[in-house]
């Protein structure tokens, strides 16, 4: 006697219902295991959430009610009125470190205006701070809570793991890999790649943050395989922590140091050319540790474009102005910094050439104004005294508009760290000063 085929189709259909459930499960065990602190919270808000919105939906106006008979209702038993249905719209939600983002159905007679209009019900019932509707494209409603502001959180870098150790290592990275440098107002996180991007000025007055926003860039930087990191800096600020492993380092206050090593920058530039004419290209993307992207980092600018040695100054000038303007192309990153961006510090010309912008707090309008022209028609500026240190007004990459930037923390003693790890895996090119060289540059 056969059995029933319908007793192994059951199982195989409980069996499929039962891998999809602990799959499921299992995304979220890892989603929650890998979340930060931060991200929990958010996990957990937007579980209640969704076990909320059939009740909440209909209170705030985002429920439609549905009259049209079902098929049981169609044929049933007629004796009781049919009653309407309340339809309320289906949700997707995604946690981070700020809050929850909703991704809804829009309903018929329940849009973007609905959602509009409920806003501050959504911001009491699932206890955001603001709420901003969006609709990126017909039938979709985006509604992002936060539960805190991007702008006054304070994360870690993703180099440091949570008890801020670093958790990187040398290599790992390459020059077409993103760069985190922070998030923006709504969350948005601010990248920037170095082997697409061109060059950029850093501005910003001390304590504004300025030298946060640069470590990282010089941590990724030194990490990457096919990057040799280029460091001036007159002050030992910026170029101490990777002393040791920097491709080309100077600390000189005269700018003759910093010339020659520009010297050098532009005959590398040279013996590129011919690349143009092998690759039949315009400009060089694809780096390699045999052709390395060159990032050339020069803090307090001012100090050698408003030296007292006149010869000396238009000798560092003219080398600077034929990197900025020839260097992009070439495989050449050129990041200035400077407190001031005056046009005594930077001439128009080489101003012009620095197409990334990061303006952290400033003194004067006008000093904000060098970095972003038409800085008076903007919501925003960084000549504001009341500026959180850390935040910066900035303009990266594929930005068109600039945007509020709160930089990931990534200290000086953390770079160190990273740099111990680098020289620990041989990558080592020199020793650090001896105390009578630290002491005269203090």
């Amino acid at each position: 006697m056969t059995g029933s085929p319908l007793g192994p189709a059951l199982l195989a259909v409980v069996g499929l219902g039962a891998l999809g459930l602990l799959g499921w499960a299992g995304y979220c065990f890892a989603r929650w295991y890998r979340a930060d602190a931060e991200t929990r919270i958010s996990l957990r808000q937007a579980r209640r959430l969704r076990w909320g919105w059939k009740r909440l939906a209909p209170m705030l106006g985002l429920a439609v009610k549905d009259a049209t008979p079902t098929v049981l209702q169609q044929y049933g038993p007629q004796e009781q009125p049919t009653k309407p249905r309340v339809l309320v719209p289906r949700l997707r939600t995604r946690a981070d470190a700020f809050g929850v983002t909703v991704t809804a159905d829009a309903l018929p007679q329940v849009g973007l205006s609905a959602w509009q209009d409920a806003s501050e019900g959504l911001c009491d019932a699932w206890g955001m701070r603001r709420i901003r509707i969006s609709q990126p494209k017909p039938g979709v409603i985006v509604a992002r809570g936060f539960r805190r502001e991007p702008l006054e959180a304070v994360i870690r870098s993703p180099l440091l793991g949570p008890d801020g150790s670093p958790v990187c290592r040398p290599g790992q990275f390459v020059s077409t890999d993103d760069v985190l440098l922070g998030w923006d107002e709504d969350g948005t996180p601010i990248v920037l790649n170095l082997a697409y991007s061109a060059h950029a000025l850093v501005a910003g007055l001390t304590r504004s943050g300025k030298s946060i926003t640069v470590n990282t860039l010089l941590a990724y930087a030194s990490l990457m395989r096919d990057v040799r990191l280029i460091v001036i800096d007159p002050n030992l600020g910026a170029v101490a922590p990777w002393w040791r492993t920097a491709y080309k380092v100077s600390d000189a206050v005269h700018p003759d140091e910093p010339t020659e090593v520009l010297r050098w920058v532009r005959e590398e530039m040279q013996r590129r050319e011919r690349l143009f004419w092998s690759c039949r290209t315009d400009r060089i993307t694809e780096f390699s540790p045999e052709l390395p992207l060159l990032l050339v980092v020069i803090d307090e600018v001012a100090n050698y474009t408003r030296h007292p040695d006149r010869k000396a100054r238009e000798r560092f000038e003219a080398e600077l102005l034929a990197i900025a303007s020839q260097g992009a192309k070439f495989g050449i990153r050129l990041w200035l910094l400077t407190q001031k961006p005056s046009a005594d510090v930077l001439t128009t010309a080489v101003r012009t050439n620095l197409s990334a912008r990061i303006c952290h707090r400033v003194d004067t309008v006008e000093d904000f104004l060098h970095l972003f022209p038409d800085g008076r028609d903007l919501d925003i500026t960084a000549a504001d005294r009341t500026m959180p240190q850390g935040v910066s007004i900035a303009s990266v990459g594929d930005m068109r508009t600039p945007v509020r930037l709160r930089s990931v923390y990534l200290p000086t003693e953390a770079c160190w760290q990273i740099n111990d790890l680098m020289c620990a895996e041989g990558l080592k090119v020199r020793e650090l000063p001896d105390r009578v060289d630290l002491d005269k540059a203090a």
